[in-house]
């Protein structure tokens, strides 16, 4: 203890020349006071520590007896428990690894992985020494070990075995402990599959680790551990010699008790007999689940041995406690006089108003405390005086630094107000004041374009760097503040990019120097559309308020972009509006086609009934006259006739027929411009029904397939489907659509033959058909490796009376009539995917049920 005043005032220094003048008085005070304490403490101290030592002494020695007792149960018991428990970890985590061998079924092929598997196995495993797997009837299929040759498909029945019959039964089996070689003790383990099929992984477990695991417990220094099987056989000790004598322990009264209690005897620590007849203490505990118990046995001498010598040194204690109390008593009571004399003299002159003034007592105790707090309440008076003015400068740099920043927020907007959509301009003052004003070295924004981040405004880089980060976008990786901040979609903050472990640099920034980096997204409904960046070359962290500026700063920049985008957005409105006022205009035009195609449909009507009935007249008598010539050749070669005229009759005869067979040809290709044009015609026939599309397709296929093999016998071409069953029932004209599918069709086969006429035997001719479901619409595609549509056909394919044939061999009608059902007729779309000598698509897409009053066939 020590105790002094530090007199660093006048006050304190004019305090010794008024001593005189009460001196005689306050040494009088002194003296009593001191006496009377010091009897008062004596007194009572040493009547109190004597009392306690005592009354402790007595209790101290009764519960320190049963605590050693308590502790060395504990101990015995934890003992026993952790290498119980060690032990049952051991074979439970060789039979989840042996687990994974049974999850598959045996298969034909399966074999040569479960070796491999097994070998794996052994390999991870080094207590399995041989690994059986049996399949579903017990036959072994597979044995691998470390001690013999491998076996595969032995076929040896286990069926009967324990080891597979209780696996089976139980999907687990422990077998009994056997030694190999007389030295190193084997436990066979057996798992069977959760499947049925999937078998049964017999292996062979040395439980060496076990005697390891017992010979490594130290029980005090002649105490030792031990485990005993189900049947009271010793399985482990640290005397092998025991364990290979087969010895049995049932007959000691502590195994006979904890296997009839479970495990874990009855009493926590038992005085019982050793295998040798020595007095011992013991505990044990169940090795799970093999029903082994772990028994813990320490001699009865030496575990009491150090409770004896406790009990000693305690009484040795006790009695030098209390000699020690009466010294300690009278030391303290001539002690405690001077820290209060001190207390009272530094209060007085703290109330004295010398702030200055220290009291130094150093007894550890309360009056230390006090004498601390007078000390601490001096300084604080004192520091309040002397800190005034350097928090009024702190305030005043604080209001400096606000307006600043206020300025520079104000000569943004200023630019925003004024360059409102010239972006490049706003985005270099935003980030070149963020820089300035947050202490950064570089300053960077990026903004997505293409699926990748590009360097949109910078400040602070140097030329390379700059144009490595315009070079180098890319898409956003984790690692990198660019890519966190945009995947996380928050404020990322990294102090030092080389200390954090989840930091990756982006390709760009690999060989830069930066090292504190602050990314802040810009959000537009949560989603990122840039990243406001701020770089430093050194370790220095961004203050908090820094970051709140920062994102200050990006805001402002959201904020400019969306105006721009907003803008660019009117535009674009502006745009469209008049490309629809010239798409109303193009409309109406069209329209008074369509009228005028519609007259025009009228006079077709006429005009092909008006030739109909000549052409049929033509038609018949060419189809007659033909069959007239037959049977005069019939009758002619029939006849006998000389050699000359028989020539010139048949010569004349294949004149006229053929002859008659072109104006069959002809009659019959009339006759198709005639239909077609009558179909034009029609705006609409046949019955509005539901069908399934699938089969309109398929007939629509098999009747163009057969048209077109019966007028090009020779012509072979491979028909491909793929018809979605969930396509269904569709609301249609059937034979409208029939009409329109076998038209398709048809120009698919003739593309195909013409480019096949070109191609030679190499080229294969394909069609295919499908078809998809697209919730309240049907799609359907007709697809042909053609010759294809060149793009001047591509704008006038659909218009009335337009065709690539040749003369005679088409009208034109065909796939303007095609349109008109589809669209007009049935509301739906049809278009055209080509590419000229590859291939041609047609692609048809039909409302699943016509809106009331929407076609030009209506509904009925």
């Amino acid at each position: 203890m020590s105790l002094s005043l530090h007199p660093d005032t006048p006050q304190a220094r004019t305090l010794p020349s008024a001593a005189p003048a009460g001196a005689a008085s306050g040494a009088a005070a002194g003296r009593g006071i001191r006496t009377r304490l010091f009897t008062k403490y004596v007194a009572l101290f040493v009547a109190v520590v004597a009392i306690a030592l005592l009354a402790n002494g007595l209790f101290e020695v009764f519960f320190y007896y049963r605590e050693h007792k308590a502790s060395l149960i504990r101990v015995q018991h934890e003992q026993a428990e952790a290498a119980a428990a060690k032990i049952g970890q051991f074979v439970k985590e060789i039979e989840s690894q042996l687990g994974w061998t049974t999850q598959l079924p045996w298969s034909a092929g399966s074999i040569e992985q479960r070796h491999f598997d097994a070998l794996r196995l052994l390999h991870q495993v080094p207590a399995i020494t041989e690994l059986a797997q049996v399949d579903s009837t017990g036959k072994e299929r597979l044995r691998v070990s470390r001690l013999a040759m491998d076996s595969l498909e032995s076929g040896i029945d286990l069926s009967g075995d324990p080891k597979f019959a209780e696996a089976v039964a139980h999907k687990v089996y422990y077998g009994p402990v056997y030694f190999r070689r007389e030295s190193e003790p084997y436990m066979t383990l057996s798992l069977a599959g959760a499947r049925k099929d999937a078998g049964v992984s017999i292996a062979e477990v040395n439980l060496k680790l076990i005697w390891d695991v017992v010979s490594q417990i130290k029980v005090g220094e002649h105490g030792h551990a031990y485990v005993v099987g189900p049947e009271g056989r010793l399985i482990a000790h640290p005397d092998i010699s025991l364990v290979l004598r087969n010895t049995d322990m049932s007959g000691l009264a502590q195994v006979r008790a904890a296997q009839a209690a479970g495990g874990t005897m009855p009493d926590a620590l038992e005085e019982a007999r050793n295998i040798q007849g020595q007095k011992v203490l013991t505990a044990s505990a169940p090795v799970e689940p093999l029903h082994w118990t772990m028994f813990v046995e320490l001699p009865v001498e030496e575990a009491y041995a150090s409770l004896y010598a406790s009990l000693q040194r305690l009484a040795i204690v006790l009695l030098a406690a209390s000699i020690f109390a009466v010294l300690a008593g009278i030391f303290l009571a001539r002690r405690m006089v001077g820290p209060i004399q001190a207390l009272r003299s530094g209060a007085e002159r703290i109330g004295g108003g010398d702030f200055s003034q220290r009291i130094s007592i150093r007894t550890g105790d309360e009056l230390e405390g006090l004498a601390d707090q007078f000390n601490d309440m001096g300084a604080r008076l004192q520091e309040s005086y002397a800190d005034l003015e350097n928090k009024v400068e702190r305030r005043t740099a604080e209001l400096s630094e606000s307006l600043q920043q206020q300025t520079a927020t104000a000569d943004v907007l200023k630019v925003i107000s004024r360059s409102t959509f010239d972006l490049q301009t706003v985005l270099n003052t935003l980030v070149g004041s963020a820089a300035r004003l947050c202490d950064a070295d570089e300053g960077t924004i990026f903004r997505p374009r293409d699926g990748v981040f590009y360097l949109a405004a910078s400040c602070g880089l140097d030329v390379e760097q700059e144009n490595k980060l315009r070079t180098f976008a890319s898409v956003p990786e984790r690692g990198s503040v660019v890519g966190r901040t945009l995947l996380e979609t928050r404020t990322v903050h990294v102090p030092d990019v080389q200390a954090d472990p989840d930091y990756a640099p982006s390709s760009a920034r690999r060989r830069s120097n930066v090292r504190t980096m602050l990314g802040v997204p810009l959000l537009r409904e949560g989603t990122p559309i840039g990243v406001f960046v701020l770089t430093r070359h050194m370790v220095r962290p961004f203050s908090e308020k820094q970051i709140e500026l920062a994102t200050t700063f990006a805001d402002q920049a959201l904020i400019a972009i969306e105006n721009v985008r907003l803008f660019e957005e009117v535009q674009e409105r502006t745009t469209e509006l008049s490309r629809s006022l010239d798409d109303l205009r193009t409309a109406q035009d069209r329209l008074v086609q369509t009228e005028k195609l519609a007259s025009l449909g009228q006079l077709t009507a006429g005009i092909a009934h008006e030739i109909k009935n000549p052409l049929n007249f033509v038609n018949n008598f060419s189809a007659l006259s033909t069959e007239l010539i037959d049977e005069l050749k019939e009758v002619l070669e029939a006849a006998s006739l000389d050699g000359k005229t028989k020539a010139e009759v048949e010569e004349l005869t294949h004149m006229l027929k053929g002859n008659l067979e072109k104006v069959v040809q002809h009659g019959k290709r009339a006759d198709s411009i005639v239909r077609n044009m009558l179909l034009h015609s029609r705006e609409g026939s046949g019955e509005y029904r539901a069908v399934d599309i699938n089969a309109v397709v398929e007939e629509s296929l098999n009747l163009a397939y057969h048209g077109a093999r019966a007028e090009r016998p020779s012509f072979n071409v491979t028909l491909q489907r793929a018809l979605d069953p969930a396509a269904g029932m569709a609301g249609i004209y059937p034979q409208e659509i029939t009409r329109v599918l076998l038209n398709l069709i048809s120009n698919g086969f003739y593309a195909a033959a013409k480019r096949k006429e070109s191609g030679g035997d190499a080229f294969e001719p394909t069609l295919s058909a499908t078809t998809k479901n697209l919730g309240d619409r049907i799609e359907i595609r007709i697809r042909d490796n053609g010759t294809g549509i060149s793009p001047e056909v591509m704008e006038k394919m659909f218009n009335p009376f337009f065709t690539t044939k040749p003369a005679g061999e088409g009208t034109g009608l065909g796939l303007s009539m095609s349109h008109d059902i589809v669209v007009k007729q049935h509301g739906g779309t049809i278009d055209v995917n080509t590419e000229p000598g590859v291939f041609t698509e047609f692609i048809i897409t039909l409302p699943r049920t016509m809106a009331a009053g929407g076609t030009s066939g209506g509904k009925p």
